[in-house]
């Protein structure tokens, strides 16, 4: 972070992670793939009904061809997983969403993982999704981060998708977050940090898991980012430009998510969208390939901004329907709000 700054700090009490509690193992991941085309996926009535109801992005016309989809179908695109759902770039091999469902009243202390075994998903094509012919490198090369810095980012996180009436059915919808096409290539630094992407997952959560209430998480990857305009947030109205290369991938600089609540004080929907860049670390790899040269040199740090739905929408080119009108404005009437602390975050 620049000088000055501070980094997003623990959230306030109240809000604190909770602890394992009930002893159990670390626990293997495991997926049974054979029972694909029964999961229930993301439930846009989730919250309710009529005014409740949160339907998943709409892509564009524009967009419409470089939708993945099922094999054996050409209209569906929706990948249903316990819990969440996801929809595919198959240019990109990238989710272009994956959106989740949170009961933070059945949230299930499951244990910790013992590592991670990821999956492709069968109902697309392999070339579709990236998988281990990208992230394998990893475990080679975990002592050298400079050969492969890229994790495996989850979008959806396997917390997040792991609740249930039960602590097995908990796991079992946990574990099914481990597919590749939820997925993303994610510097280390900024998959981990606390401060970023995993301090912003932790916080959405906390949130539901402190009033037990339920909620709607939706990332995503920003893909074809526009050029900055000289400031730390992507100009919308800015010359286009495409994500660097790594590994013969092409590298996301920015994400995105919305946290959907319901507001029963006012009975209405209630939703906070941020943008968390990891452009800097990127641009900073020696091996990196077809970056403009103003952004190499770019001094833009690391950052997380709470935006206004309208803005992320036309950055990502997605329709997020009602959402515009659930936003909290927080950012709307001064633009991008840039986030130091958990204190910064207007819900």
């Amino acid at each position: 972070m620049p000088n000055g700054s501070k980094p997003l700090i623990a959230p306030p009490a109240g809000l604190l992670p909770r602890i394992s509690a009930n002893g159990l193992p670390m626990e293997a991941v495991h997926i049974d793939q054979s029972t694909l085309k029964s999961r229930p996926g993301y439930k846009a009535n989730f919250l309710g009904t009529g005014k409740f109801s949160v339907a998943l992005p709409k892509i564009p016309a524009a967009l419409k061809s470089r939708i993945a989809t099922l094999k054996g179908s050409s209209r569906q695109s929706e990948l249903k997983y316990f819990n969440y759902s996801v929809v595919m770039n198959k240019e990109r091999r990238l989710a272009f969403f994956s959106c989740v469902n949170i009961d933070g009243g059945q949230q299930q202390d499951v244990g910790k993982r013992e590592g991670d075994s990821w999956l492709r998903d069968p109902r697309i094509d392999d070339d579709a999704q990236i998988g281990d012919e990208f992230y394998r490198k990893q475990a080679t090369f975990e002592a050298d981060r400079s050969k492969n810095p890229f994790d495996r980012g989850h979008l959806v996180r396997r917390l997040d998708a792991t609740w249930g009436d039960t602590v097995a059915a908990a796991k079992q919808h946990g574990d099914d977050s481990f597919h590749f096409t939820n997925c993303s290539p994610q510097f280390f630094s900024f998959n981990q940090g606390k401060q970023l992407w995993a301090g912003l997952e932790d916080y959405t959560r906390d949130v539901l898991l402190e009033g037990e209430e339920k909620g709607i998480v939706m990332n995503g990857p920003v893909f074809d980012g526009p050029d900055a305009d000289g400031s730390d947030l992507p100009n919308p109205a800015g010359r286009p430009h495409k994500d660097p290369s790594f590994g013969g991938v092409q590298i996301p600089k920015y994400f995105w998510k919305i946290l959907i609540r319901r507001n029963e004080d006012d009975d209405a929907l209630k939703a906070a969208a941020f943008l968390m860049s990891q452009r800097k670390l990127v641009m900073e790899i020696d091996r990196i390939q077809e970056v403009d040269l103003r952004e190499k040199m770019s001094e833009e740090d690391v950052s997380v901004f709470q935006v206004s739905i309208a803005d992320l929408a036309k950055l990502t080119k997605l329709d997020f329907g009602n959402l515009a009108d659930a936003d909290s404005h927080e950012a709307t009437s001064v633009g991008p709000r840039r986030i130091e602390s958990y204190e910064d975050i207007r819900l």
